[in-house]
């Protein structure tokens, strides 16, 4: 199921965020990929498409979780978390190429979606890099309060955060964050 197919599925509806993230929706379809290739792997290569299924989710389990902490810092820490996860898994395709467990077709799709995630990841992860840099080493991701007018009255801090939609009120609405 690819990134679009994916928005028919009750999760989808009912989580939030990170799924808006290019990285994260390459991930998951790698991940998901890597799942039906490794399927065909037969009897004796169990701790392999052990392996390879659990580096390709724990990409997406780690930008997910970076994404979902309140530190910019924390978000940046699991990216490269996720970004070493990836690594280990080609590392896994590599060897399942050498030894002719993936080949043709199925070996080029992953390898260009392989590709792609990591592209997408590392462009992530710098530009996660330049904000903590422009902000001067900004520690989380939330906006600071900062004292507005209504009317003719001056407030030092809002009364309440403003609400955030929990999700786009448009399903070809897409979010981003900056």
């Amino acid at each position: 199921m690819t990134y679009l197919a994916q928005k028919d599925a009750l999760t989808w509806r009912k989580l939030h965020g990170f799924k808006n993230i290019l990285a994260w929706q390459r991930a998951d379809d790698l991940a998901a990929l890597i799942h039906e290739a490794t399927a065909k792997f037969g009897a004796g290569n169990y701790r392999q498409v052990d392996q390879m299924r659990g580096a390709a989710t724990s990409v997406t389990r780690n930008i997910a979780e970076g994404y979902c902490r309140a530190s910019l810092n924390e978000y940046i820490r699991f990216c490269e978390i996720a970004r070493g996860s990836l690594g280990e898994l080609g590392s896994d395709i590599h060897h399942c190429e050498r030894v002719g467990l993936l080949k043709g077709e199925e070996l080029e799709k992953i390898v260009a979606l392989y590709s792609e995630t990591s592209y997408l990841l590392d462009r992530l992860i710098t530009s996660l890099r330049e904000k903590r840099r422009r902000e001067s080493g900004a520690k989380t991701l939330k906006e600071e309060t900062v004292p507005y007018v209504i009317g003719d009255s001056f407030q030092e801090e809002s009364p309440q955060p403003p609400s955030i939609p929990s999700a786009p009120l448009d399903p070809s609405e897409t979010w981003t964050n900056t």
